[in-house]
């Protein structure tokens, strides 16, 4: 097998088709989902959000790939590994964002009934437990890295 070839199938083999599945600690929220997303208690979140949308698994993975090397710069703390998160499209200022919603594993026993997959999980303080951050996806950036307060 040649090397160009060997190249190709491990980027084929990394990069999920449409309608893979996410990451395990991943979800893509139904649009519904995205009001209660917005309201955050401990943080801000988009502002301005005129409609929501549902992102692609193509865009997610775009995501999912720059998301680590920006929290290492950005909020080293921060071991993605530890946290699940949600996604949800939203339009804010005219612009097309992908919102993040991450909550640390375990933070789930403060809302304990809920299916993390399906619905908004919104939790008041918990630090760096609990944070969100935008995406454009049309530029690939990441904006407005927001954690939670504390108590």
């Amino acid at each position: 097998m040649t090397a160009r070839v060997l190249v190709w199938l491990l980027l084929a083999i990394s990069i999920p088709a449409r309608g893979e599945s996410l990451p395990t600690l991943s979800a893509i929220l139904p649009d519904s989902q995205g009001p209660a997303l917005m309201r955050q208690c401990s943080r801000g979140a988009p502002s301005e959000v005129t409609s929501f949308w549902t992102p692609s698994s193509a865009e997610i993975a775009a995501l999912e790939q720059r998301l680590p090397k920006f929290l290492h710069k950005t909020q080293p703390e921060i071991k993605l590994p530890d946290y699940h998160r949600q996604y949800v499209g939203v339009v804010s200022r005219g612009r097309k964002l992908i919102y993040l919603n991450a909550f640390i594993r375990g933070g789930l026993t403060v809302n304990p009934n809920k299916d993390w997959k399906t619905t908004a999980i919104i939790v008041c303080d918990g630090g760096y437990g609990f944070w969100g951050v935008e995406f454009d996806p049309a530029d690939k950036t990441f904006h407005h890295f927001e954690s939670n307060g504390v108590a």
